[in-house]
């Protein structure tokens, strides 16, 4: 008896992930209760995770291992970090040295940075990818799989 074919580019897949850096397996993100659900090559999902999706089946679970010296993430760039005046926050929103914080683009999409600096000046906030340049782990469990359309 032949297996079924594996997960392929177009098909639907349902799955729970983490993300933690290789170095000391610190957590940097999770799907929580609910599974993520996606089309296979149509996300934002790093190609290195997309690859290690085609072929898997439901319920296989599987880590993958990511070298920062790949550029998953892109190459850091120091122009994504600037320095926003002290104005731009809430009094609500006080930043915080390595605290994450999001703004809005005039298109209304959000952004997120990181607090790498604060002074009289302003706050410096670094946009690049958190995770260019590190080592991490992805960790994913397929709960379902179906097939696209041909």
């Amino acid at each position: 008896m032949t297996k079924p074919k594996g997960i392929a580019i177009g098909d639907r897949v349902e799955f729970h992930y983490r993300v933690l850096l290789a170095d000391d397996e610190t957590e940097v993100e999770n799907s929580g209760e609910q599974a993520v659900s996606l089309i296979v090559g149509s996300t934002d999902l790093p190609d290195v995770v997309t690859e290690a999706l085609v072929g898997k089946h439901s319920g296989d679970r599987f880590r993958i291992e990511i070298s920062g010296s790949d550029e998953v993430f892109g190459a850091y760039d120091p122009q994504n970090t600037q320095v926003i005046g002290r104005e731009k926050f809430s009094a609500q929103v006080q930043p915080d040295l390595g605290a994450l914080v999001e703004f809005k683009l005039p298109d209304g999409e959000g952004i997120a940075g990181q607090v790498i600096g604060i002074s009289d000046d302003g706050v410096s906030v670094d946009f690049n990818h958190p995770l260019v340049g590190r080592d991490c782990v992805y960790e994913i469990a397929i709960m379902t799989a179906d097939k696209g359309k041909d």
